[in-house]
């Protein structure tokens, strides 16, 4: 006979196999590999949804294929708060193709996996971890953000735009819509209104997928909403979904409308802006 615990301690996994002697069984090696992948690879779910995973061997085969690369230097095995914050993000920015997320996960045990890696970024003990660097098409060396910084969703977004032209959305929105958005929201001439919602349709046109299809569709809803009901449906909108969102609703409804409110903040920032 024999048992197996699975733990982990300061978030790195480790694999206790017992085997009874007096049973006189040998365990095959190869079933506790196959044990030990199994274990590792359900530990590994909880890794950055929506990043890329970069080592000593591909790091700058990735790197050099996008306009900026936010990676995260941390544990093999990251997990807390930073991570949570880091994670939203990269599921948020997944309909931008120049501007990724990215994580180099540091060993500082066995073979000591990307450790060079890190030091030649300025990452030189576990204590430095978790870590940023901004990597921008053009420039010599990546920006690092404050090891000080507070972690968090407008931090992390404004370290981005501070050093990029990388435009970062709301989940669930599309740039080009938030810009047409915003123009329709500025003007007053209901004619001109028209103007915007025409090209607004046009640009359907050039959208890849479902996905994006019926983003921009929304976009043209609220659009021809505002052109019968006038600029104030907006602000109502909002109003009706914000209470539905934060009542008794599914998890998918939730995100649905979430997703709704966010595409209704591209026109309604622009509205209040041109009030003042």
């Amino acid at each position: 006979m024999f048992w197996w615990q699975i733990g982990s301690i300061h978030n790195q996994i480790f694999v206790k196999i017992s085997i009874f002697r007096k049973s006189r069984m040998r365990f095959p090696l190869t079933l506790y590999c196959v044990l030990l992948g199994f274990v590792i690879s359900v530990h590994s779910t909880d890794a950055c949804k929506g990043c890329v995973n970069l080592d000593e061997y591909n790091f700058h085969k990735i790197i050099s294929r996008f306009d900026a690369v936010l990676v995260k230097f941390d544990v093999a095995f990251p997990y807390g708060d930073k991570h949570d914050i880091f994670n939203n993000l990269a599921t948020e920015i997944v309909d931008n193709s120049n501007f990724i997320l990215a994580q180099v996960g540091i060993k500082d045990y066995g073979e000591k996996d990307n450790e060079g890696l890190g030091k030649k970024f300025g990452i030189n003990s576990k204590e430095d971890l978790p870590a940023l660097r901004l990597f921008v098409q053009g420039e010599d060396e990546p920006f690092s953000f404050g090891k000080n910084a507070v972690w968090a969703d407008d931090t992390l977004k404004k370290f981005v735009r501070d050093h990029t032209n990388i435009y970062l959305g709301l989940p669930g929105c599309l740039e080009a819509f938030d810009k047409l958005a915003m123009k329709f929201s500025a003007l007053t001439s209901p004619t001109d209104k028209e103007t915007v919602l025409k090209l607004t349709e046009n640009e359907v046109a050039k959208l890849t997928t479902q996905r994006e299809h019926d983003i921009a569709n929304t976009y043209i809803k609220f659009m021809n909403k505002v052109m019968e009901n006038g600029a104030s449906f907006i602000a109502q909108e909002m109003n009706r979904l914000g209470k539905i969102v934060g009542g008794k609703v599914a998890d998918k409804k939730r995100i649905e409308l979430t997703n709704r409110l966010n595409i209704l903040k591209s026109f309604h920032s622009n509205t209040k802006k041109t009030e003042l």
